[in-house]
């Protein structure tokens, strides 16, 4: 299964970079600095609200290619999916890190470092030792979270090109781990739901 996941790894890293050369040079970009700008300016700045924005259009333009580029890593030993990041939990978690975490002044691209996410359950257990050291052994340039909370159970790693690049998010599931780790997702979903008709509707 390590092998299978170090293949997924690499084709990540290849489709990223490919990706990034044309959304550079698309209608949609704006060059922006996510490292420097923060998430507070989400919340001043209309330009820079409206470029994350419009990478979110330019992936669901594209996400078809996305879809049957990462179809191939579906076996008997591992199921493999993308999503993109709803505009509601964006408009969620902008709001959240302005009100929890330093008032907003976090840079953007530590914020929202998930618009585009891939996937990966494993029927074959992999413990998250053995990911960080196969990312550590392999993967220098990556970095690789163990992401427990309650009872959610996760190894993300994050593909990143530069501070003007949004960056991907890889999700290493066990299938022990699914059932909880989906519940704790509605349980998230529910939480910015109830936020967004308290406010009238983020959901455009």
């Amino acid at each position: 299964m390590l092998e299978e996941l170090e293949k997924l790894i690499e084709f990540i890293q290849t489709e990223y970079l490919h990706f990034n050369k044309k959304w550079q040079n698309s209608n949609y970009y704006t060059k922006i600095n996510l490292k420097d700008n923060l998430v507070i300016d989400l919340s001043e700045n209309e330009e820079i609200l409206n470029a994350v924005f419009n990478y979110r259009e330019f992936i669901n333009e594209n996400n078809i290619k996305l879809l049957m580029a990462f179809k191939q890593f579906s076996t008997e030993n591992a199921k493999v999916n993308i999503r993109t990041k709803a505009k509601n939990s964006i408009e969620y978690k902008i709001k959240n890190y302005i009100e929890n975490h330093e008032n907003g002044k976090v840079p953007i691209n530590k914020c929202l470092n998930d618009l585009f996410g891939i996937r990966i359950i494993c029927t074959e257990k992999i413990e998250n030792s053995k990911i960080s050291e196969l990312v550590k052994s392999k993967f220098e340039n990556l970095k690789c979270i163990k992401s427990y909370r309650k009872d959610y159970k996760a190894t993300h790693i994050y593909f990143r090109q530069g501070n003007f690049n949004f960056q991907w998010e890889l999700q290493i599931w066990n299938k022990e781990d699914e059932i909880n780790n989906i519940n704790s997702h509605e349980k998230y979903k529910q939480d910015y739901v109830k936020w967004e008709k308290e406010n009238k509707g983020g959901n455009k």
